[in-house]
């Protein structure tokens, strides 16, 4: 039996469930265990959305090797980490500043986030998404700053996100491993 979804199409669906939704989540949830005093709570947030991320960025749709999916879990689990306790870090810490140097941190981070994916894990992100990733993380980090006043909405919509993202990983990673299994029963 054949199923008409391409494993790259899942694959892609897998990716931002799991390595952009859920650490959106895990982020948003990690301030606001921060805020109120509960940073290892929101440590082990920030360390399961990394692992995750770091597993969905090694499903790519194609055969499996070994080296390249370790490389891809261990890098993209700690640039994850990292990433995301930097910003909870600066966030929470660095008070005072205007939302002009949030503007400059979001975009260096957006940068650094681009030159990861398509250097590191080897995505080739074409030229001109760089323009939109740079100011859509300017832009993010001021919401950021300004979602820290409004703790009890961050959650509820962290929560959301959280929900949508498992939805999306886990419905097509059950999906693609439901066709590589057929896919494999039809061939005996």
């Amino acid at each position: 039996m054949n199923l008409p979804v391409d494993p790259k199409t899942l694959a892609a669906v897998l990716q931002l469930g799991g390595q952009y939704m859920l650490p959106i989540a895990a982020l948003l949830r990690a301030i606001y265990s921060a805020a109120r005093g509960k940073t290892p709570e929101g440590a082990l947030q920030i360390a399961g959305a990394a692992a995750v991320a770091g597993v969905s960025a090694a499903v790519n749709g194609q055969q499996p090797n070994l080296q390249a999916i370790i490389g891809d879990i261990l890098s993209n689990t700690i640039f994850t980490a990292g990433l995301l306790t930097f910003i909870v870090v600066y966030l929470l810490r660095v008070t005072g500043l205007s939302w002009i140097v949030d503007v400059i941190v979001g975009g260096i981070l957006g940068m650094i986030l681009w030159l990861f994916t398509n250097y590191v894990l080897g995505t080739t992100w074409p030229l001109w998404s760089l323009f939109l990733i740079i100011p859509a993380c300017a832009g993010g980090m001021v919401l950021l700053r300004f979602a820290i006043r409004q703790l009890f909405r961050v959650v509820r919509i962290a929560t959301y996100i959280l929900i949508f993202g498992l939805i999306l990983a886990v419905g097509a990673g059950g999906f693609l491993v439901l066709q590589t299994v057929l896919s494999g029963v039809a061939r005996t």
